[in-house]
């Protein structure tokens, strides 16, 4: 007796045998994808009565291989070895399930990212429930996470931390909280996507203007941090970050590189505006070199009006000058306010000294810092507000003293 190898062997030759006409082969093609087609020199077969039974065969199209049955996928390229005597149907079977691009399949993952949740809102006059639903998208969650990652400045580890996993657990227990390498995957995700955005906007604008700052930090290392601001095609004013990175040095000719540099990355070294600096000098060779750049790329007015001096800076500077009239009472307040905070006993006596006064304020001194230019208003400002108290502590006050270390004075 021969055994069903041989038989199903010997039904491959006879079909093998009698190629599919060309009416046969159009009816195999109108079962596939629009994007999907019958590969020449592949010897397919098509019998109407399949004794195939299980719902996922209708999804694959049988052929013949040297004398082997497989199963090609109707959506994807991927073949599997199809004799139910030899092979079994478990791989057919689990790819049909999982082909991501089967439109069936599709759909399934759609629907486990969405699930309705059926929620009650209380009425705080009447007191009663209002009963409705909402669907909740996991990839908007996932997108919330990434994003408040982002916007609160948040380590990547946060994600693992016992508090925000049960809360997480109890607000959305549907959620799969993902691990912190896959948070700072989604984080670097998110910012390739808005570079593109952003990248896009700039095709679409006529002039660019940027704004520049170099500044060094307590590790010694120089930085530039570059600004492009830019009116868009619904007239709003936008303010993007487009470079934050390290520079050699501060010298103008650096700086002018790097912004370059930058500009031209971006491609927007064409369309380059103004550029608004404060008055260091190193901004004026800085400038020069941009402005030679635009004279090659082009540039209203041939770059004479690029360089733009920061309002700001300049009003600062016209303060500091007024200060120094008033050099001697400011110093007076400063070293004062020094004195108190330096030592935590002198603190306390000091808050004692506020509470016996009846002075109610919730604030307390501060020191003014160069680099924040209304610390030194705040810092008579909230002097101002405890001078009382400056005349029961023991300041520092003798005959060796400078004018502006003695303690300040009513008139002050």
């Amino acid at each position: 007796m021969e055994s069903s190898q041989s038989k199903r062997s010997a039904s491959f030759s006879e079909q093998t045998s009698q190629p599919l006409s060309e009416k046969d082969m159009e009816e195999l093609q109108s079962t596939l994808p629009p994007d999907k087609k019958l590969k020449a020199g592949r010897e397919y077969i098509w019998n109407r009565k399949s004794k195939r039974k299980a719902e996922y065969w209708k999804y694959y199209l049988e052929y013949v291989e040297n004398g082997k049955l497989r199963a090609e996928c109707k959506f994807c390229p991927k073949t599997f070895a199809a004799d139910g005597n030899l092979n079994g149907s478990k791989n057919v079977k689990n790819h049909a399930e999982s082909c991501l691009d089967n439109p069936i399949n599709i759909e399934k993952e759609k629907g486990k990212e969405k699930q309705t949740k059926l929620y009650f809102d209380q009425e705080h006059e009447s007191g009663e429930l209002k009963c409705g639903s909402r669907i909740i998208n996991l990839n908007d969650v996932r997108e919330a996470l990434v994003h408040m990652i982002i916007v609160d400045e948040l380590p990547f580890k946060h994600v693992e931390k016992p508090g925000f996993r049960h809360f997480v657990q109890v607000a959305c227990p549907q959620f799969h909280i993902p691990s912190r390498v896959t948070i700072a995957r989604d984080c670097l995700k998110l910012y390739y996507s808005e570079k593109e955005k952003l990248r896009e906007m700039f095709k679409t604008c006529q002039r660019i203007s940027v704004t520049t700052d170099t500044w060094t930090s307590i590790q010694r290392i120089n930085y530039m941090c570059l600004t492009a601001h830019f009116i868009d095609n619904d007239w709003k004013l936008n303010k993007k970050i487009i470079n934050f990175c390290p520079i050699s040095s501060h010298k103008g000719e650096a700086i002018g590189k790097a912004v370059e540099a930058c500009l031209e990355y971006w491609g927007i070294d064409d369309k380059l505006f103004t550029v608004t600096v404060d008055n260091a000098s190193s901004n004026d060779v800085a400038c020069a070199h941009l402005s030679r750049m635009v004279r090659r790329t082009g540039c209203i007015n041939d770059g004479k009006n690029l360089h733009v001096r920061c309002i700001a800076h300049i009003i600062n500077l016209i303060v500091w000058d007024g200060i120094k009239e008033h050099g001697v009472c400011i110093d007076r307040v400063r070293n004062a306010v020094k004195y108190v905070k330096n030592s935590p006993a002198r603190i306390l006596r000091f808050k004692d000294l506020v509470q016996k006064a009846n002075i109610d304020s919730k604030s307390s001194l501060s020191f003014d810092v160069p680099t924040r230019w209304n610390s030194t208003y705040i810092m008579l400002e909230k002097a101002l507000k405890f001078r009382r108290v400056f005349s029961g502590l023991s300041l520092p006050d003798g005959e060796d003293l400078n004018d502006n270390e003695r303690p300040p004075e009513p008139e002050d």
